[in-house]
């Protein structure tokens, strides 16, 4: 290559750098602006929702212990080991947290940074695959920030934090572009229909490396991401070697996901080698084949407004059409009324444009009717497998269970969405000028088309959600107290000193008894200051979790007070709110709280808030005239769990 053409692949990656910063930039302002920055608390989530909950408590495990998998100050005797909770797809995020934790030492400031920035690293991928397809910079610039906008994002929010960072997703339907045209991006002769794969020199080596770069990324950065693309280059490999009678599509295809699942299972080897120890837990994350139709895509939700919409009109049209629906689904499936429009439009290029024979020798990924096929066929696909009672059940009967969450699978069908609306434009740009040359008038003014993406922007992001969250005032207001009452415990009790929690709830994923909303017990770790063991964590399906289901279903905690000073517990920590009627849950017997109080004989500490009371055991032990090994032998008889001996 001579000098002239190095220079300008300098300028160009710096032109594209300059843009990926540029709309990484506006991406983290826009959402700094609509989590209102300048008064929130920076150190607590602003995300409040029950799975924001365990989210907060794996940060915090990452910052105390410098990862989140294993704390030995949860599930108190025993510990917490979230091996057969497993996490092994998001091992690449969960290391970013780690690196972020490292720099803030804060769990809540991690968080919020996370999301914050996440929104920058989601557009500018978005605008550099896009760019890559050959947009302009001004399309792409527009079209990646609204994908960075859809009410997905807020939707699930720190709540699924390992989702609401989908940038794989561009990354997934890059891949599937290149699979696609798989003979003009990895072959030297694309054109040569006598070429194979197995030849000598036939490969474009580059490429093929980055296309399994781009594999191993996805598959070690968010499940469901992995389990959708691995689906849907799997289908499309079929679809496209019976379209173009091309068998070695099936070839390239089946090496992508085979990268893919390489890629997870060697991710996944913590957790594969907990269950050759211990063997498979079949209670914890169990998923039953009828979850794909509870998750599952609603044709209705893509093109309706999303609840919580900015205008009222809108967000109770949205609201409508899911009053008294049996299947809720997740919250963040609208496509906006701009992605609408995009995905009218493949679907229409699906029923009009003519399919069969071979492709043609222009069918580069950025060629445009190459890029609108692979939009249709990808669609179709999330469309057959995602919708409710769709092909995800026939996966799921297969063994693939455990991915439920189908409705996820809209963001390719957003990414898709987008492609076809930036095509549309470019057409109409084209249209303008050329008609006004015709008439030779001068070129649309820079400024008038900058203004035009303007306006369309901003009407895209008006289109949306404001993150769904309970005023800052309130987030503080409830962690100060919680705060408050921990230490005012973590005063009264020793170092290292266990606290049993009740109501007891399995861990995790369990409807919570009355006001409680599930891993509210958590809020107790969260407050601490490092210095007590909690009861709550350990995972359901072992016998290190499953003693707790025993005290509760069949002991009761007030018959259990022996047993768990046996275990080592020295207080009693109570979620009144578990004793009192939900709307839709009644709640446990309130008189098992006057039966404790009466019991232990002594009065209870009140957490500021009135919610949580705190017994210290130590009286009632003292009260009890039986040893230590006699309370360990009654532990023993009562729970069936073997107490472990601490120095």
């Amino acid at each position: 290559m001579n000098r002239s053409g190095s220079v300008d692949q300098v300028m160009g990656a710096r032109r594209l750098a300059a843009e990926a910063v540029a709309v990484a930039a506006a991406a983290c302002a826009w959402t700094a602006a609509m989590l209102r920055i300048w008064s929130m608390p920076l150190r607590l989530p602003w995300d409040t929702r029950s799975d924001a909950t365990l989210i907060s408590a794996m940060v915090k495990n990452t910052v105390d212990t410098g990862w989140y998998a294993d704390q030995p100050r949860l599930g108190a005797p025993f510990g917490q080991n979230l091996a057969d909770f497993p996490h092994g797809g998001e091992t690449f995020q969960l290391a970013a947290m780690k690196v972020l934790a490292a720099v803030t030492g804060d769990w809540g400031l991690t968080m919020n940074l996370y999301f914050l920035l996440g929104a920058g690293v989601l557009a500018a991928v978005t605008h550099l695959v896009l760019r890559h397809l050959r947009f302009g910079p001004v399309v792409a610039a527009v079209a990646a920030l609204l994908f960075t906008a859809l009410p997905y994002r807020f939707g699930h929010g720190q709540m699924h934090l390992w989702r609401s960072s989908y940038f794989t997703v561009p990354l997934a339907a890059l891949l599937l572009v290149w699979l696609a045209c798989w003979r003009e991006r990895f072959l030297l002769a694309p054109d040569d229909r006598s070429v194979r794969l197995w030849h000598r020199g036939a490969l474009r080596w580059r490429r093929v490396g980055a296309a399994a770069a781009l594999a191993v990324v996805i598959a070690g950065t968010e499940t469901m991401a992995t389990a959708f693309t691995m689906t849907l280059v799997a289908v499309g490999a079929v679809v496209g070697a019976l379209r173009h009678r091309d068998p070695q599509r099936l070839v390239v295809s089946g090496a992508v996901v085979a990268v893919m699942a390489a890629t997870f299972a060697v991710l996944s080897l913590p957790t594969l080698l907990h269950y050759v120890e211990n063997g498979r837990n079949e209670v914890a994350a169990r998923r039953f084949t009828t979850e794909s139709e509870w998750y599952g895509l609603k044709l209705t939700r893509l093109v309706l407004p999303e609840p919580g919409h900015r205008s009222g009109a809108l967000s109770d049209l949205g609201e409508r059409s899911q009053e008294h629906t049996l299947l809720v689904s997740e919250p963040g499936q609208a496509l906006g009324i701009l992605g609408t429009i995009g995905f009218a439009g493949v679907l229409y290029a699906a029923v009009t444009r003519r399919r069969g024979g071979e492709p043609s020798p222009d069918s580069a990924p950025w060629h445009r009717d190459a890029l609108r096929d692979a939009g249709v066929v990808n669609t179709l696909v999330a469309l057959a497998f995602g919708t409710i009672g769709g092909f995800s059940i026939l996966l799921a009967l297969a063994g693939f269970g455990q991915v439920r969450v189908w409705n996820r699978i809209l963001l390719f069908v957003a990414f898709f969405a987008m492609v076809e609306l930036a095509t549309r434009t470019e057409q109409l740009v084209r249209t303008v000028g050329s008609r006004r040359q015709r008439r030779l008038q001068p070129a649309l003014p820079r400024a008038a088309a900058a203004g035009v993406a303007a306006l369309v922007l901003a009407f895209g992001l008006w289109d949306g959600i404001p993150p769904p969250r309970e005023s800052f005032a309130a987030i503080e207001a409830r962690h100060a107290s919680d705060r408050s009452f921990v230490a005012a415990i973590e005063a009264t009790l020793p170092r290292g000193a266990a606290v049993f929690q009740i109501p007891v709830l399995d861990f995790p994923e369990v409807p919570a008894p009355g006001l409680m909303e599930d891993y509210d017990p958590l809020r107790a770790y969260l407050a601490d200051g490092g210095s007590l063991r909690w009861s709550y964590g350990a995972v359901k399906g072992r016998p290190e979790a499953d003693w707790q289901a025993r005290l509760r279903d069949q002991v009761g905690p007030v018959g259990a007070l022996p047993s768990l000073l046996g275990l080592g517990f020295q207080g009693l920590w109570v979620d009144t709110y578990g004793y009192r009627a939900g709307p839709t849950d009644p709640g446990l017997d309130p008189a098992e709280l006057d039966a404790i109080r009466q019991a232990v004989g002594v009065e209870p500490l009140v957490s500021p808030d009135g919610r949580f009371l705190f017994f210290d055991l130590r009286p009632y032990r003292e009260s009890l005239p039986l040893t230590d090994d006699e309370l360990r032998a009654e532990a023993e008889r009562m729970l069936d769990v073997e107490a472990p001996v601490r120095d």
